[in-house]
């Protein structure tokens, strides 16, 4: 017979499963990095190609934006032209969905699940 403290040890263990497969299914090699400028997609490239610390150029209507890959972490803008910066402070997107904007230099970066 269950107890009830067996109960509340098999939901957590369950709750730990489904926490692992959703962190699982949201990363990894199904992720596609899009690049847009004005609203034109400009790079288009799977995760799994690109290596570590690769860096990209973007040339925007105020000029070039770097950003970066870091295996395990993700995605991250390294300078912009912008007078604000929020792009560079915001970090690195590594979840598909995410996205990292920088509204004056018209520049999108995206991580979208392959098709």
């Amino acid at each position: 017979m269950l107890r009830k403290y067996d109960i509340v040890v098999i939901l957590i263990f369950l709750l730990l499963a489904l926490l692992l497969f959703y962190f699982n299914y949201t990363k990894g090699e199904g992720t596609i990095l899009k690049v847009y400028v004005n609203n034109k997609e400009v790079l288009s490239k799977s995760l799994s190609e690109i290596k570590d610390g690769d860096r990209f150029e973007v040339k925007g209507p105020l000029g070039i934006s770097i950003f970066e890959y870091v295996k395990g972490k993700g995605v991250h803008m390294i300078s912009s032209p912008c007078p604000d910066k929020l792009c560079v402070k915001q970090g690195f997107i590594n979840k598909k969905g995410e996205s990292i904007i920088c509204l004056p230099n018209k520049i999108i970066i995206t991580l979208e699940a392959k098709e």
